[in-house]
């Protein structure tokens, strides 16, 4: 990660009910096109329900990751977030592979939104986070 990296994270927390809504608006950096890791505030406790990516107007590059990770390493999106689409909005059930079954996060976790493989300069793109309260 460059030292002068001017990537931005402006995250809101919304709620839908039951429902609740995590949004990142996304800003690469102006130099590289990379992205500072980004801590999530928001205390977050429940079942992970979906995952939407939704490019800016100068979309990041073809196939760029989205990782949300815990304090250990783990993608807490299960590897969902993998080789997101430049011209499309997509959603996907955030789901352990091969099963239905929705992961779990609790509002102890220590997590951090990391996204890769974009190398567009001032690329901006939206990634939300649905999920569910309790366990």
């Amino acid at each position: 990660m460059p030292a002068n990296n001017d990537s931005a994270c402006v995250q809101t927390h919304y709620a839908l009910g039951n429902i609740r809504k995590l949004s990142f608006a996304v800003t690469f950096d102006s130099g590289d096109g990379s992205f500072a890791d980004a801590e999530v505030t928001a205390k977050i406790a429940g079942i992970l329900l979906d995952l939407e990516t939704n490019p800016g107007g100068t979309a990041p590059t073809d196939d760029y990751d989205v990782t949300i990770e815990d304090q250990h390493g783990h993608d807490v999106l299960e590897g969902v977030g993998a080789d997101r689409d430049t011209a499309s909005t997509e959603k996907v059930p955030i789901v352990y592979a091969q099963t239905a079954l929705h992961p779990a996060v609790d509002e102890t976790d220590t997590l951090t939104l990391k996204i890769s493989g974009n190398a567009v300069n001032s690329a901006t793109t939206v990634v939300e986070v649905y999920y569910m309260l309790g366990a």
